[in-house]
């Protein structure tokens, strides 16, 4: 009876770990983008929201409003400067620009226990309604083209 030997050597073992370090440095940073997309979901939403309440105040009374307290909308911790809901928080500023009434609202990304990958940072969302209604990239902590790829 010959004595044979089983198992992987040092060698094949080492390949196996490498190909799956390659495999994680690929997978990981696609994961948190992923994450991060679903909850700019939430601020889209909030923006939307919040754009069509100012389109009935706008009908109502001729101007658009920063108070939201005065928004036909309901939040949890809503206050007539911001709308904090889980991820982001909302702050609005109306004017007038060349075009008549508008205002600018801004979502803020902010930090909930850690959850905001470092490529992002405390990113911020732009609306220039009826300037640019287009949401936009305001500020990105993280690298300005980083944060690009949220809004894709």
């Amino acid at each position: 009876m010959k004595n044979a030997k089983q198992g992987f050597t040092l060698i094949e073992l080492l390949v196996v770990v490498l190909i799956i370090g390659i495999l994680a440095s690929i997978a990981i940073p696609q994961y948190f983008k992923v994450v991060e997309k679903a909850r700019v979901a939430e601020a889209m939403s909030l923006i939307a929201s919040l754009k069509s309440a100012e389109e009935r105040y706008l009908a109502r009374g001729g101007t658009y409003t920063a108070d939201f307290t005065l928004l036909d909308v309901s939040y949890a911790a809503i206050t007539a400067a911001a709308i904090p809901v889980k991820f982001f928080t909302a702050t609005a500023i109306s004017g007038t620009c060349a075009s008549g009434p508008c205002y600018v609202m801004t979502v803020t990304r902010h930090t909930n226990a850690g959850t905001v990958a470092a490529r992002y940072g405390n990113y911020s969302l732009n609306v220039n309604v009826p300037d640019r209604p287009i949401v936009q990239i305001a500020a990105c902590p993280g690298g300005g083209a980083n944060c690009n790829e949220l809004l894709e």
